[in-house]
């Protein structure tokens, strides 16, 4: 580890951090899906993460969430946590090229299929681990040094493949459903953010998860989840609590940072000088949005035309910004196809997603009654849909 390099990026870093938190943004970048970089953009992030390896930041960080983990997980300092965390290792990279932005995978894209995403190939971060040790992508045969020295690994869930991960559908459906930050944070964090780490296995199922690239994006494209939910009206709602049963407000301290919840609220604003590819929101443009109007995701299209047309009971129970809104045969997929077509032509059932296991229950302290419930509840969403004989575009 280059400690002299660390310490003097640590020190313009943090200068630069401030100059942006008392002045607002200089530099605000623009946080794309990793899928969608060009040879020449990805060759510009791998370059990046080169040097941060190279001088020792991956460990630097990975030990920062192994010494953090009960305090930023199983509780509502989740999502500010990780934003910060992000921003600070976005701000790193931007000492070795101005222009760096974390990309975000957009995991619910790959859902039924994770293991055939182009971004576990070679081209981009590389997939299953050979023996366990990663071999190809940009990580390919590193050796990280925390906590001790060890090849990057990877092990997937079923052998060669990763079982399923949560689909958009019921993402979206937990985003509609929940309006204050206890349940919307819980629903996130045991579904979609346990079932990516524990699907990816080695490395990304431990406390030194951010070992691993995929860790970033992975928490990138959660961070995206929760600013595009902050922009259905909830910008300001911070509640729940703690590790250790405190209410947690937007003047709490941030753990390890020191920082109020306040300054990692509004992306584009103060130091969370970024913003997602796409829209969302910041501090002067919070408003309620709608889904008709502005689709989660790239892909959504198809999803949201296809929820449409559920039954209206369906449709309040799990999509409530839906009922009411467009009938079956109002609303173009992409301005051609019929949501008739999306949901009764094409497509295929929903899968059912991978519970989480009772050691990751028992490695986060999670309450096993309420992952047992969400757990229930997900596999609910899926029969109910099923039974209406929705059939997912995913």
């Amino acid at each position: 580890m280059n400690l002299g390099g660390i310490l003097g990026c640590f020190a313009a870093c943090l200068f630069l951090g401030l100059t942006e938190a008392q002045g607002g943004c200089s530099n605000v970048v623009v946080r794309r899906d990793v899928a969608s970089l060009s040879p020449q953009e990805w060759g510009r992030v791998a370059n990046v993460l080169q040097r941060m390896k190279q001088d020792g930041w991956f460990e630097y960080y990975a030990n920062i969430h192994n010494r953090e983990f009960g305090n930023i997980h199983g509780n509502d300092n989740f999502f500010p946590w990780h934003r910060r965390f992000l921003r600070d290792f976005e701000e790193v990279g931007q000492r070795y090229d101005r222009g760096f932005a974390v990309p975000y995978w957009d995991e619910l894209r790959d859902s039924r299929n994770p293991a055939g995403s182009v971004v576990l190939s070679s081209q981009f971060i590389g997939g299953n681990g050979f023996g366990s040790c990663v071999r190809d992508g940009v990580q390919g045969g590193w050796t990280m040094g925390f906590p001790n020295n060890h090849c990057l690994v990877r092990s997937f869930d079923r052998g060669g493949q990763i079982q399923p991960w949560y689909g958009p559908e019921y993402i979206f459906s937990i985003m509609q459903r929940y309006n204050d930050m206890h349940n919307f944070r819980e629903h996130i964090e045991y579904s979609l953010h346990g079932s990516v780490h524990l699907g990816m296995g080695g490395d990304m199922s431990t406390y030194w998860s951010a070992n691993d690239f995929a860790f970033w994006l992975h928490h990138a494209n959660l961070d995206r989840l929760w600013d595009q939910w902050q922009s259905w009206g909830h910008g300001n709602t911070m509640d729940g609590r703690d590790r250790n049963g405190n209410a947690v407000s937007l003047g709490s301290s941030l753990p390890h940072y020191g920082e109020p919840i306040s300054t990692a609220m509004y992306v584009g604003s103060g130091r969370m000088c970024f913003q997602y590819a796409g829209g969302g929101t910041s501090k002067r443009t919070m408003r309620t949005m709608s889904r008709v109007t502005q689709p989660l995701l790239t892909t959504a299209n198809e999803a949201d035309a296809g929820l449409h047309a559920l039954p209206e009971g369906l449709r309040r129970k799990w999509f409530p910004l839906l009922a009411g809104n467009v009938t079956a045969d109002s609303a173009p997929v992409n301005g051609t196809r019929s949501i008739q077509s999306v949901s009764r032509a094409s497509g295929r059932p929903l899968p059912y997603p991978e519970p989480l296991t009772d050691m990751w229950v028992a490695m986060h302290g999670f309450d096993h009654a309420i992952v047992s419930r969400i757990m229930a509840e997900s596999r609910q969403f899926v029969d109910e849909l099923n039974m209406a004989r929705y059939l997912s575009p995913y």
